[in-house]
């Protein structure tokens, strides 16, 4: 419990980086002529799981970690966390933090 209250600020900061690219990228892509007929939340959903995906290799690059196959788990539950707030925003966020810790 020690360590993820030592590490909840890293966390929130990295899922907000990941949010933020992703929609930054969601952008830049949902209006290109064969991404058009896609869903936009299909596609938020997509290029979430790809940037998470790729950050954690790159981290691990980075970090001087050997990359193990089961780090992928926590990366694609981080991809949806990510996806969910790309797609309804800080204030859905907010609302639940507020609802939930007092």
């Amino acid at each position: 419990m020690k360590v993820l209250t030592e590490n909840a600020v890293m966390v929130i900061g990295v899922l907000g980086a990941l949010a933020f690219a992703v929609s930054l990228i969601t952008e830049m892509l949902k209006d290109l002529p064969g991404v058009k007929k896609v869903p936009t939340k299909a596609l938020v959903i997509v290029v979430s799981l790809i940037v998470t995906v790729a950050a954690l290799v790159v981290y691990t690059a980075y970090a001087g970690i050997r990359f193990q196959w089961y780090y992928i788990v926590p990366a694609v539950f981080a991809a949806f966390v990510a996806a969910y707030i790309a797609m309804y925003g800080w204030d859905t966020l907010k609302e639940l933090k507020d609802r939930f810790i007092k």
